[in-house]
């Protein structure tokens, strides 16, 4: 039999052509194994890495988007369109429903409610519908202004008229039932009234350019002659005309609160668990020719806010305290807030951390959150974080 050659055509020694052994192969298999558990490591590792700083940009994000949301609110608190006016002929709300929540700019701009209980708040006024019962968890506050995102120039105001009415300078979109404030050109006075002109909203307008005040919620056979007349039954009271160049704008009534998302969500019907909490707000609105509130869902993954107030205990309009609603005995003295959001992974991310993570919030408003049960460790492995931002009432500092 012939050797086994080489390309050379010289014979192979036998010890050149044998195969591997079993321990050479064994050995081989297990770097290998150490390579790929290496590698799978990394990338496990990478991937637990990825999805939690995915998970932490997009609470910042949802908390930037609340904090921004809530900021244009609370920094235009009380603003009436001109600097307030107590004169006697000054500023003025005709509504009979003048002290309502969600009217009473003149007299209450800005509240705050601390929960004690899930249907036990400080001073929370019953008529603030789907708040109340509905809260999950921390506080909750009214904001009032009037909305500057669109001013009405008034043309003509002929409050003689039956019903009196005002005549803007072009179509406008205000639906009937809008609460409005007028404020004349040299700021002599605003008054707070009610559009009762009815609209049709068509392409965005209500294809005319006519404000009506006559009040529908008064004593059968009274009218307001003008803006002027005072709060009550509507007597005739004194006629006030609103000159050329006055101006409109819509009342902004906002409460913000902390709830679970409604049940009427796709996901929520679906599978109940995966509601997560959200922020909203309730907002004064108008519907049917009549004053109404909607909530609103904001932000998703807002488990809890807590607020503190920023008081004025002299006349300096500086800082003296941070304090809760309970403890603010002048709101008019409230400067600013600080607002605490617990943010929290959706519901569908059980277990993105390895163990139970711990977070600290101020409940008290001291600043700190060294005080008993400030500090909470959950159970359920989610991943939490405490944003919190300091917003100023511009038109009081």
């Amino acid at each position: 039999m012939k050797k086994p050659r080489n390309d050379a055509g010289s014979a192979l020694s036998p010890k050149l052509i044998r195969g591997v052994t079993l321990i050479e192969l064994m050995v081989s298999l297990t770097i290998g194994l150490m390579i790929i558990a290496a590698i799978g490591y990394v990338f496990l590792g990478s991937k637990q890495s990825f999805r939690t700083q995915d998970t932490l940009s997009r609470m910042q994000e949802n908390a930037r988007a609340a904090f921004q949301l809530m900021e244009k609110d609370i920094r235009m608190t009380g603003f009436r369109g001109c600097p307030a006016n107590s004169a006697a002929a000054g500023d003025i709300n005709i509504l009979v429903s003048a002290t309502d929540w969600d009217k009473n700019l003149l007299g209450q701009p800005l509240i705050g409610y601390e929960k004690a209980s899930a249907t036990n708040w400080s001073a929370f006024p019953a008529g603030v519908t789907d708040v109340v019962g509905n809260v999950l968890a921390g506080d909750a506050l009214t904001v009032l202004h009037a909305d500057n995102t669109q001013e009405y120039i008034v043309s003509a105001h002929t409050p003689t008229a039956t019903p009196p009415q005002i005549t803007l300078t072009a179509n406008h979109n205000i639906n009937q039932g809008q609460i409005l404030i007028a404020a004349k050109p040299d700021c002599s006075r605003t008054t707070i009234f009610q559009n009762t002109k009815d609209c049709t909203l068509t392409s965005g307008s209500c294809g005319h350019s006519l404000i009506q005040h006559n009040a529908t919620d008064c004593t059968a056979g009274n009218s307001r002659k003008g803006l002027g007349s005072p709060i009550g039954t509507c007597p005739t009271g004194t006629t006030d005309t609103f000159d050329a160049g006055s101006r409109l704008h819509r009342l902004s009534a906002t409460t913000y609160y902390i709830r679970n998302r409604d049940n009427t969500d796709p996901q929520c019907t679906t599978n109940p668990t995966l509601c997560s909490p959200s922020l909203y707000r309730q907002v004064l609105t108008a519907n049917a020719g009549a004053p109404s509130t909607i909530a609103e869902e904001l932000i998703d993954g807002v488990q809890d806010m807590q607020l503190a107030y920023a008081v004025d205990n002299g006349t300096d309009r500086a800082i003296d305290a941070y304090v809760t609603a309970p403890n603010v005995t002048d709101w008019s003295k409230v400067l600013g807030i600080r607002v605490s959001l617990l943010m929290v992974s959706s519901q569908d991310e059980q277990g993105i951390t390895s163990s139970p993570q711990q977070y600290a919030i101020d409940i008290n408003g001291d600043g700190d959150t060294s005080d008993a049960g400030e500090t909470v460790t959950p159970t359920d492995r989610m991943f939490r974080k405490v944003f919190t931002t300091t917003i100023a009432i511009k038109n009081r500092l």
